[in-house]
């Protein structure tokens, strides 16, 4: 699975204004590191925003074929606050 590709069913999944930044952090294409905001994080806790994007992979992560994934997410008012907005 690519990085576009991840990318893309995270985005797909969340649903609008989702935006996300992947990175292959061995060049295997299974280990991924992610930047994840979405509308879809407000008011949610961070274990639950985490469940929420690995819930868009699993089927991916069964199969081994995404093997990690370390992730930030945020909502954007979490992010403008990150990002010293």
């Amino acid at each position: 699975m690519t990085p576009e590709q991840v990318k893309l069913r995270i985005q797909e999944k969340l649903g609008p204004g989702t935006e996300a930044e992947i990175i292959d952090l061995t060049g295997t294409m299974d280990h991924y590191q992610a930047i994840i905001i979405s509308p879809s994080f407000e008011g949610k806790m961070m274990m639950e925003q985490h469940r929420m994007v690995m819930g868009t992979l699993q089927a991916e992560i069964d199969s081994g074929e995404v093997h990690a994934l370390t992730m930030r997410t945020f909502s954007p008012d979490q992010y403008k606050k990150y990002i010293g907005g």
